[in-house]
């Protein structure tokens, strides 16, 4: 994955934990974690990701063009693996809150995601929460 798609990617990530109107701790930890988990890159980097993203994105405005690119840029793994994300930092404050879902439904539809492609990262998802707890 690029630097520019990987910085599109934190962008997404940053409008739904920004969506329901401010970020907690907990999901500002779980950017960082996510970012270096998900791209590889050292705790350092993926921070200064997440900054970047969250003070260049105040809000759902341009989630369009960012699902675009990323629609374009990523395989269906990769897209996979970015609704996996998407769902750890909607779950992350504990708080179900529309907006960040509503967030996560444009992801799904400008991603072009494939209900067995959702089958499959629901149960990733899942199965990491299990595993969490275990």
């Amino acid at each position: 994955m690029t630097p520019e798609t990987q910085y599109d990617a934190a962008c997404l990530l940053a409008i739904a934990a920004r969506s329901d109107g401010s970020i907690a701790t907990q999901e500002t930890e779980q950017l960082v974690s996510l970012m270096q988990r998900g791209f590889a890159i050292k705790e350092s980097a993926a921070l200064q990701l997440v900054v970047r993203a969250l003070d260049d994105v105040p809000d759902t405005q341009g989630i369009s063009t960012l699902l675009q690119n990323l629609e374009f840029a990523l395989d269906r793994k990769q897209k996979e693996n970015l609704i996996v994300m998407l769902l750890e930092v909607v779950a992350a404050d504990g708080v179900k809150d529309a907006r960040e879902i509503s967030v996560l439904d444009k992801a799904i539809t400008g991603l072009k995601i494939s209900d067995t492609s959702m089958d499959r990262a629901y149960r990733s998802y899942f199965a990491q929460r299990q595993s969490a707890s275990t």
